[in-house]
């Protein structure tokens, strides 16, 4: 089986329809692109976790024949976008897709067969409950400045994930290191879990794309005159089996910002904890001392102190992990940041519970995140 097509068509819907962010090495089917070619149609289906894509394009195959193949999806999206011919031909044959330009061709082996396995298709809508526009910039930022916080831990499954509310809010953090992230950048429209893929997802599709609700399922339709891709995704919800409660009364009850707090320049203080990240030799180096004392915050590790004047009263020390605090205060997009104390309890050596700084708040306009300290 042969089927040729024009080749920019191609490109522009893989585009939008294979994300690279979405390829992982946890969910093998992630990897994998199946195209199957008919007389007239080529169908590219891609799978990601929750994400379901099929993508539809003309061109002109073998009379009465249906073709199927599946192969690895980055490999074929990056050789397609080197091709600068305006039309290519795909051969099935052999166990291989081949992948004619010009003078050039280009094998590309079977990942699996398909007799044995086939991707699941996204579902045709009937009935819609309601539709939302998504804004993809408010999902970059999302993307750029608070999805490095995501948990990766299947110990608390549940922060795998982003809590988005019908109040435009966002939460993104991990449980087990004490950083959480706080915008109102979401607006999905509803209160669920969605996982790192579908932000990559939202990040990609066109402005202005309309997203359709079936029950608890999406439905997401782009066609043009030449190409339509279609995709269904399943967001997460805590009622769902083995997902568990996000907790989030209580973390937004931490993103509240304080009266009184202290400005610090961004920028120094990476330069810091860079220059200390290269010092490093052992595990005893990978903590800073974050001190407001007098009037200025000093930052000390084992081989290196930074210290800036700050305008405040307060006096803190919170001993944080280098990595940690090196991530929150880049992610920021401004040169300052606000930060502030934060309080809890905690039992003491002889038992009683005091009260103490047990981590800090750091915060913009658009951005708030919180981390813990290192006991």
């Amino acid at each position: 089986m042969k089927f040729t097509l024009s080749t920019k068509p191609l490109k522009n819907v893989m585009a939008l329809g294979i994300i690279k962010a979405n390829i992982s090495k946890y969910y093998y089917l992630s990897n994998i692109v199946q195209i199957t070619a008919t007389q007239d149609t080529l169908k590219l289906n891609v799978v990601a976790t929750g994400i379901k894509t099929r993508m539809t394009l003309h061109g002109s195959g073998d009379p009465n024949t249906t073709a199927s193949i599946m192969v690895d999806c980055a490999k074929f999206k990056s050789l397609i976008e080197s091709i600068e011919t305006d039309v290519i031909t795909l051969d099935f044959s052999d166990g291989s897709l081949y992948v004619r330009a010009g003078s050039s061709k280009f094998a590309i082996p079977q990942m699996l067969d398909v007799e044995d396995v086939q991707l699941t298709e996204p579902m045709d809508i009937t009935a819609v409950t309601s539709s939302i526009a998504i804004k993809p910039a408010n999902w970059q930022f999302i993307k750029d400045h608070q999805l490095y916080a995501i948990s990766t831990s299947e110990k608390f499954p549940v922060y795998t994930n982003a809590w988005v509310s019908g109040d435009n809010e966002v939460l993104i953090g991990d449980y087990g290191i004490g950083m959480f992230t706080y915008s109102k950048f979401s607006d999905f429209g509803s209160t669920c879990l969605l996982p790192p893929s579908l932000v990559n997802l939202f990040t990609a599709i066109p402005e202005g794309s309309m997203i359709s609700k079936i029950d608890k399922d999406y439905v997401l339709i782009i066609e043009t005159d030449s190409y339509s891709m279609v995709t269904e995704f399943t967001p997460r919800y805590e009622e769902d089996e083995s997902v568990g409660s996000y907790n989030a009364p209580i973390i937004l009850g931490r993103m509240e910002h304080p009266e009184d707090f202290v400005t610090i320049d961004v920028v120094p203080i990476i330069k810091f904890i860079n220059q200390t990240s290269i010092l490093n030799q052992s595990d005893a180096d990978k903590f800073i001392q974050f001190t407001i004392e007098d009037g200025k915050l000093t930052l000390a590790s084992r081989s290196n102190t930074y210290t800036m004047d700050v305008a405040t009263q307060q006096s803190y020390t919170v001993k944080f992990v280098t990595d940690f605090i090196k991530s929150v205060i880049s992610n920021f997009d401004t040169d300052q940041v606000n930060v502030a104390p934060m309080s809890g309890v905690q039992v003491d050596d002889n038992g009683n519970a005091v009260e103490r700084t047990v981590g800090c708040i750091f915060w913009t306009d658009k951005l708030t995140a919180i981390l813990a300290g290192h006991a």
